[in-house]
């Protein structure tokens, strides 16, 4: 080996290999990239699995990101003339030494963080912390595993110190705020995260070449008797690391990509999912962004093709009065499981009509599926079952395809709102989706896959207890397109169904403050022949609020209910068409009294034909009878209605307050209220039903 020029205490100079430099970068890109997939995939879970976690990230910062890009970038560093003896040579205890610091360090702070949630009070200051301890992780791995070279004493300017310090911690502070920031605001895309990454790694790669370039290297002893091998030792440690982190990377984009097709998988399914609202109308969701979900079965086996599922459905409506009652199947929920085992192979539709009568069969097995689904559900959520919410009275189709551009109207004909198309032209079972809104294209699509909600209001402390269980809550519009690309479903369709989802929360789902009072109200009853069959038979869809589909159109006559002489006067106009009561109550009565009643008739009777807004309406005859209604918390209120079946041609309506459901649903919910006895009747026959399988 060549003899050099150095003698012991001489000031070696030095120079960077560009390529080497630039090789140390993407190592540390490599290992902070890991940290970030880490942490964006980070869930809550026993006190056991979140110390691993943090350990996990911890290790994949402070050792690939720090430690291998520290020993990589240390081998672009040529001293002197390039020769074997006058490189760096290093103690294996310093070595092994900055491998635990930046361990140790970011362990802390990294808890530290996560000890807060966002929006917490002090999550900021914990977050500035945790960039703190990072960029100090940084420096102190740098030092000290430059302590560890044997063949050199080196020289550290202070303000070098100081210079490549403020680096790491500035960088490591953004890098860690923007990804808190993209992650609150479920903008935390793979682009971004990977910008965050860069940042690591620039605070990284900033820190040590800072600090590199004002180092110098005073020579101690020349190593003649070390070989290029034992230097080479600690470079192929860090490569095999970095190697390992690349197939961590690796890994999470193939589960990343199994994660999409189990999604798109799922959107071609029947699924079931909840959506609980905290007391800010924020939205539970997973670390994902998507609502808490399970599949219920494949699909549907239709016995026809005029038999679809869709809230005119019977089985739909049993779905619908168990979710208000799941003690009245709590108790069959092992049988249902053990039945489903056994039942395991799906019959087709030609096998069932083979067998006779085994569509009847494939029912009880849907419905079981459904509890089953929704028990997996509760447990997921760590919920009693009676708590899981009520079911939400609309399908959501999923899976659909690309939708076709919407015919062009005639010329010189008026164009129908979107509430009036949705009416008119969608068949049955699709014109019961949310209220229509400017955006929301009311042309069906082609969809395979039919999505469930059931909807729960939580407190503030049960928003904790889920929070630290591992789920999120995020606001509807946050998190509307995460969902959407999800299900598969157009990104205004399912904000206008989280938004309807929110009300019908707050009105069937949430016990209301103070006893309702007991109206008596005037309402329309307002009949249509469905658009489609249902199983083959006739149905009828009726005429209710969009935001109340368990209440018909109506305005309120009195605040309380009527006196006897009252209801006397009100049973005289039973019969009469709505032009004819009006011309009626225009006469004078037989008394002061009746007069100023029969003033707040009309008054109510004009409000009614205001609020239904179509000329069909004025054909209605009103019932003089009253008719008891009780709401799902028990309330009663007392009817009088104007009753109708327009021609199914003209029955459309261009108000968007006002929808057509289907007469059953309808039905459903005022069998469902507290004291209406329909509970107690449908958990016998469940029990009958079930009792058996």
């Amino acid at each position: 080996m060549a003899q050099h020029e150095y003698q012991p205490g001489d000031e070696v100079p030095f120079h960077f290999n560009s390529g080497i430099i630039v090789a140390s970068y993407f190592v540390s890109l490599v290992g902070a990239v890991t940290t970030i997939e880490l942490l964006h995939r980070r869930r809550e879970g026993k006190r056991w699995v979140n110390v691993l976690q943090q350990f996990a990230i911890s290790v994949s910062f402070g050792l690939v990101a720090i430690w291998c890009m520290h020993f990589v970038g240390n081998r672009a560093i040529v001293l002197g003339d390039g020769s074997h003896g006058l490189q760096l040579y290093y103690n294996p205890g310093y070595t092994v030494l900055s491998v635990f610091l930046p361990v140790i360090f970011l362990f802390v702070g990294f808890t530290t963080v996560e000890l807060r949630q966002p929006g917490r009070a002090l999550f900021l200051p914990s977050l500035v912390f945790a960039g703190v301890i990072a960029g100090l992780a940084i420096t102190g791995m740098h030092y000290v595993g430059n302590f560890g070279i044997t063949n050199y004493k080196l020289y550290n300017p202070v303000g070098y110190v100081v210079g490549a310090a403020a680096i790491a911690i500035c960088a490591s502070v953004t890098a860690l705020m923007l990804f808190f920031y993209f992650k609150e605001k479920w903008i935390n895309s793979l682009p971004r995260r990977v910008v965050c990454a860069c940042l690591l790694a620039g605070a990284v790669s900033g820190m040590h070449w800072v600090a590199s370039v004002g180092t110098k290297y005073r020579l101690v002893t020349a190593q003649h008797t070390h070989s290029e091998a034992a230097r080479n030792s600690t470079l192929i440690v860090a490569i095999v690391i970095s190697l390992l982190s690349c197939a961590v990377c690796l890994s999470f984009v193939l589960l990343t990509q199994r994660r999409k097709r189990l999604l798109a998988d799922r959107a071609q399914h029947v699924v079931l999912a909840v959506a609980t609202f905290d007391p800010d109308g924020r939205l539970l969701v997973t670390h994902e962004g998507l609502l808490p979900a399970q599949k219920v079965t494949d699909h549907f086996n239709t016995r026809s093709f005029a038999d679809e599922f869709n809230p005119a459905h019977p089985v739909f409506h049993w779905l619908f009065r168990v979710s208000f009652n799941w003690a009245g199947v709590a108790d069959l929920l092992p049988s249902m499981a053990a039945h489903l085992r056994r039942a395991a192979r799906p019959t087709s539709p030609d096998e069932d009509r083979a067998k006779g009568g085994r569509g009847e069969s494939y029912s009880l097995v849907f419905r079981a599926h459904f509890c089953v689904a929704a028990s997996a559900l509760a447990q997921q959520l760590q919920l009693p079952l009676p708590s899981l919410g009520v079911l939400y009275n609309d399908v959501l189709t999923t899976g659909r395809t690309t939708p076709p551009p919407p015919p062009k109207p005639p010329k010189g004909t008026r164009p129908s709102s979107p509430s009036s198309s949705d009416l008119e032209s969608c068949p049955q079972g699709t014109a019961h989706d949310p209220p229509s809104t400017p955006d929301t294209d009311p042309t069906p699509f082609m969809g395979r896959g039919q999505l469930l909600f059931l909807t729960r209001p939580c407190s503030r402390a049960e928003a904790s207890k889920l929070q630290s269980a591992g789920y999120r809550f995020a606001t509807p519009a946050q998190v509307c397109d995460i969902i959407a690309r999800a299900t598969r479903v157009p990104a205004p369709t399912m904000a206008a169904t989280l938004a309807s989802l929110r009300g019908y929360c707050a009105t069937y789902a949430t016990p209301p403050a103070a006893p309702a009072p007991a109206p008596t109200l005037i309402a329309a009853f307002v009949l249509r022949a469905a658009l489609r069959p249902v199983r083959g038979k006739e149905g009828w869809d009726v005429l209710v609020r969009a935001e109340r589909p368990a209440e018909l159109p109506s305005v309120q006559l009195r605040g309380g209910p009527l006196a006897q002489w009252q209801e006397r006067e009100m049973a005289r106009l039973d019969g009469m068409s709505l032009i004819a009561l009006e011309a009626a109550l225009g006469g004078r009565g037989s008394s002061p009294a009746a007069d100023g009643f029969r003033t707040e008739i009309l008054g109510a009777v004009r409000g009614m034909r205001e609020m239904v807004g179509e000329s069909w309406f004025s054909n209605a005859v009103f019932c003089g009878r009253p008719v008891r209604v009780r709401d799902v918390w028990g309330g009663t209120r007392d009817v009088y209605a104007f009753c109708v079946i327009p021609d199914v041609h003209g029955a459309g309506v261009h108000r968007a307050e006002l929808v057509y459901k289907p007469l059953g649903i309808f039905m459903a919910f005022q069998r469902v209220g507290r004291g209406a006895g329909g509970h107690d009747v449908l958990a016998r026959r469940i029990h009958r039903e079930f009792g058996g399988v």
